[in-house]
């Protein structure tokens, strides 16, 4: 009896830790990237819209224009992310 609930409660535990593993999807970069601009930019940067987004290896690279400035924002593969800032 122990041992069958102790199997239940590993597979239960490996299904779930298996979406936490799982690799980050083009709409999520999207929303992860949306939100480290939010964070990123606040109030300071103006209106920015998304511009695109490519898979290269495994990370994300969304971009985002803005007035005075283009962003690429770098989503890895276990969700981190970075900003990088140009003029125009």
């Amino acid at each position: 009896m122990h041992f069958t609930i102790r199997c239940a409660a590993g597979i239960a535990l490996v299904i779930a830790l298996g979406g936490c593993f799982a690799p980050v999807t083009t709409r999520e970069a999207q929303t992860i990237a949306g939100q480290r601009m939010a964070q990123y930019c606040g109030n300071r940067c103006g209106a920015y819209t998304l511009s695109g987004t490519q898979k290269i290896k495994n990370r994300y690279l969304v971009d985002f224009d803005a007035p005075r400035h283009k962003f690429t924002v770098t989503v890895e593969g276990n969700g981190n992310a970075r900003v990088d800032t140009w003029n125009k």
